[in-house]
Protein backbone atom coordinates (compact mmCIF):
# COMPACT_ATOMS: atom_id res chain seq x y z
CA UNK A 1 0.00 0.00 0.00
CA UNK A 2 1.57 3.55 -0.84
CA UNK A 3 0.50 5.01 2.17
CA UNK A 4 0.94 8.58 0.63
CA UNK A 5 -1.85 7.68 -1.21
CA UNK A 6 -3.98 6.08 1.95
CA UNK A 7 -2.99 9.27 3.76
CA UNK A 8 -4.82 11.47 0.93
CA UNK A 9 -7.68 8.95 0.69
CA UNK A 10 -8.18 9.26 4.66
CA UNK A 11 -8.36 12.96 4.57
CA UNK A 12 -10.59 13.09 1.81
CA UNK A 13 -12.66 10.82 3.44
CA UNK A 14 -12.68 12.63 6.77
CA UNK A 15 -13.74 16.01 5.21
CA UNK A 16 -16.67 14.80 3.67
CA UNK A 17 -17.75 12.68 6.26
CA UNK A 18 -17.63 16.10 8.01
CA UNK A 19 -19.21 17.78 5.77
CA UNK A 20 -21.94 14.97 5.25
CA UNK A 21 -22.78 15.67 8.94
CA UNK A 22 -22.11 11.96 9.61
CA UNK A 23 -20.36 11.17 12.70
CA UNK A 24 -19.81 7.55 12.37
CA UNK A 25 -17.76 7.87 9.07
CA UNK A 26 -15.40 10.05 10.83
CA UNK A 27 -15.15 7.75 13.61
CA UNK A 28 -14.52 4.77 10.89
CA UNK A 29 -11.02 6.89 9.71
CA UNK A 30 -9.68 6.13 13.05
CA UNK A 31 -8.03 2.83 14.60
CA UNK A 32 -10.19 1.16 17.61
CA UNK A 33 -7.95 2.70 19.88
CA UNK A 34 -7.12 5.88 18.18
CA UNK A 35 -6.01 9.35 20.47
CA UNK A 36 -6.97 13.12 19.06
CA UNK A 37 -5.90 15.52 21.03
CA UNK A 38 -7.13 18.58 20.74
CA UNK A 39 -5.51 21.96 22.03
CA UNK A 40 -7.93 23.38 24.55
CA UNK A 41 -10.46 20.31 24.73
CA UNK A 42 -8.23 17.57 25.67
CA UNK A 43 -8.22 13.82 24.80
CA UNK A 44 -10.47 11.61 23.36
CA UNK A 45 -9.47 7.55 23.59
CA UNK A 46 -10.85 4.99 21.44
CA UNK A 47 -13.44 5.24 18.22
CA UNK A 48 -16.18 5.74 20.12
CA UNK A 49 -14.99 8.36 22.18
CA UNK A 50 -13.98 9.70 18.81
CA UNK A 51 -17.19 9.48 17.66
CA UNK A 52 -19.27 10.92 20.30
CA UNK A 53 -16.91 14.42 20.28
CA UNK A 54 -17.70 14.61 16.70
CA UNK A 55 -21.24 14.47 16.87
CA UNK A 56 -21.32 16.76 20.22
CA UNK A 57 -19.16 19.42 17.50
CA UNK A 58 -22.21 18.57 15.17
CA UNK A 59 -25.05 19.16 17.58
CA UNK A 60 -23.64 22.51 18.20
CA UNK A 61 -22.85 23.66 15.07
CA UNK A 62 -25.57 21.61 12.96
CA UNK A 63 -24.20 23.52 9.60
CA UNK A 64 -20.96 23.00 10.11
CA UNK A 65 -18.67 23.10 7.33
CA UNK A 66 -14.59 21.91 7.51
CA UNK A 67 -12.93 23.42 4.52
CA UNK A 68 -9.04 22.14 3.53
CA UNK A 69 -6.49 25.36 3.00
CA UNK A 70 -3.25 23.19 2.65
CA UNK A 71 -2.28 19.27 2.92
CA UNK A 72 1.03 18.26 3.21
CA UNK A 73 1.54 14.47 3.34
CA UNK A 74 4.66 11.87 3.84
CA UNK A 75 4.48 8.25 4.29
CA UNK A 76 2.29 7.78 7.72
CA UNK A 77 1.80 10.82 8.06
CA UNK A 78 -0.39 14.32 7.19
CA UNK A 79 -0.52 17.99 7.74
CA UNK A 80 -3.57 20.19 7.50
CA UNK A 81 -4.99 23.47 7.52
CA UNK A 82 -8.22 23.96 7.70
CA UNK A 83 -11.36 26.54 8.46
CA UNK A 84 -14.21 25.63 10.53
CA UNK A 85 -17.19 27.81 9.86
CA UNK A 86 -20.89 26.94 11.50
CA UNK A 87 -24.20 28.46 13.37
CA UNK A 88 -23.78 28.03 17.28
CA UNK A 89 -27.15 26.69 17.94
CA UNK A 90 -26.37 24.02 20.57
CA UNK A 91 -24.25 24.06 23.95
CA UNK A 92 -20.72 23.71 23.50
CA UNK A 93 -17.30 24.51 25.56
CA UNK A 94 -20.78 24.84 28.48
CA UNK A 95 -21.35 28.30 26.39
CA UNK A 96 -25.83 27.51 25.80
CA UNK A 97 -26.54 28.50 21.85
CA UNK A 98 -25.88 32.10 20.91
CA UNK A 99 -26.81 31.92 17.36
CA UNK A 100 -24.11 33.62 16.14
CA UNK A 101 -21.76 32.25 13.32
CA UNK A 102 -18.54 31.42 13.94
CA UNK A 103 -15.46 30.84 11.15
CA UNK A 104 -12.36 29.32 13.20
CA UNK A 105 -9.00 28.54 11.96
CA UNK A 106 -6.87 25.07 12.49
CA UNK A 107 -4.40 22.56 12.01
CA UNK A 108 -4.16 18.21 12.48
CA UNK A 109 -1.45 16.69 12.22
CA UNK A 110 -2.16 12.85 11.70
CA UNK A 111 -0.33 9.77 12.21
CA UNK A 112 -1.69 6.21 10.70
CA UNK A 113 -1.30 2.85 11.22
CA UNK A 114 0.07 -0.02 9.27
CA UNK A 115 -3.84 -0.47 8.34
CA UNK A 116 -4.09 2.68 6.62
CA UNK A 117 -6.37 4.17 10.23
CA UNK A 118 -5.39 7.06 11.65
CA UNK A 119 -4.03 6.47 15.42
CA UNK A 120 -2.84 9.90 16.23
CA UNK A 121 -4.54 13.24 15.71
CA UNK A 122 -3.30 16.30 17.37
CA UNK A 123 -5.55 19.39 16.65
CA UNK A 124 -4.22 22.88 17.07
CA UNK A 125 -7.46 25.06 17.09
CA UNK A 126 -7.76 28.83 17.71
CA UNK A 127 -9.91 28.29 20.83
CA UNK A 128 -9.59 31.89 21.47
CA UNK A 129 -10.78 33.08 18.34
CA UNK A 130 -13.79 30.55 18.80
CA UNK A 131 -14.67 32.14 22.15
CA UNK A 132 -14.65 35.75 21.16
CA UNK A 133 -17.09 34.43 18.44
CA UNK A 134 -19.11 32.99 20.65
CA UNK A 135 -18.95 35.35 22.89
CA UNK A 136 -19.90 38.69 20.74
CA UNK A 137 -16.29 40.17 20.21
Amino acid sequence: MDHRVRALEVNDATYAAWNAHDADAVAAVFADDAVIVDSGVGEARGREAIRARVAGMLAAFPDLRLDRRSLLVDDGANADEWTLTGTHLGEYFGIAPTGRRIEVNGATFSRFGPDGLVVHDTNYIDVAGLLNQLAGD
